[in-house]
């Protein structure tokens, strides 16, 4: 008697399909609707023949890298010129022949200080003299500006309206002290303070700091300097006015 098979066969479903490797397809995230002008893009893209439609990626592609090289090389540039502006206060410009806004404001305040120490040793003046309170107070804003703009902080116009006041305080202070000395004519060594005090504001006004800044905002105030300057956070280089 043969023997029998009578392993069980697995029935298989017509055409080879297998119930068990059925898995539910997950749905689909809804398309995204196109607005008018991308619809528009499309239709023309899909108008190209293919080789067009590489040659158009490519250049798209190299106009993307071309500007971003220009944005990159200017904004360089102009951050550039930026540092060399901002450093005309400290270092100075090239017509001033190394004269500086920063060392012609530090001997105007020396300069004061040694006249109001020496209205203090005055008689008839002291502390408690108006001139002298007033000369003090004006000093100590000089200072403060002076400090900020040495931060790299506070503002030009800022230094110069304090620098126009204490002009102003060292001015009447010193002519007082003349009202109470012997010879007005010949007042030693608060004179020669004095002199030097108002030779630091004469240098301070000749000096060509302004007319550079001004040149300097020429140059990167139009299009696009404006634009790149705004996208490298470039700020303003004030005058001294």
């Amino acid at each position: 008697m043969a023997n029998g098979d009578f392993s069980q066969k697995k029935a298989e479903a017509p055409g080879g399909f297998d119930a068990g490797s059925y898995r539910p397809q997950a749905e689909s995230a809804p398309a995204r609707s196109l607005t008018p002008a991308q619809e528009k893009l499309a239709g023309l893209e899909k108008a190209l023949p293919a080789p067009l439609k590489q040659q158009a990626a490519a250049a798209l592609l190299a106009l993307v890298i071309v500007a971003g090289s220009v944005v990159g090389v200017g904004g360089a540039k102009l951050r550039g010129r930026y540092n060399e502006a901002k450093s005309w206060y400290s270092v100075g410009v090239a017509a001033d022949n190394g004269y500086t806004l920063s060392e012609e404001l530090t001997e105007r305040a020396f300069t004061a200080a040694n006249v109001i120490t020496s209205a203090l040793n005055t008689q008839g003046l002291g502390s408690d003299s108006p001139e002298v309170t007033q000369a003090q107070q004006t000093l100590e804003q000089f200072e403060d500006c002076q400090a900020q703009l040495d931060e790299g902080e506070g503002s030009m116009h800022a230094m110069y309206e304090a620098n126009a006041a204490l002009d102003s305080a060292i001015d009447q202070l010193y002519a007082k002290m003349q009202e109470l000395a012997e010879d007005p004519l010949n007042m030693g060594a608060v004179q020669t303070q004095y002199g030097r005090f108002n030779s630091a504001g004469t240098i301070l006004g000749s000096l060509h700091y302004n007319e550079e800044v001004t040149r300097y905002q020429g140059e990167t105030g139009g299009f696009p300097a404006n634009l790149l300057g705004a996208l490298f956070g470039i700020e303003e280089v004030e005058l001294f006015a």
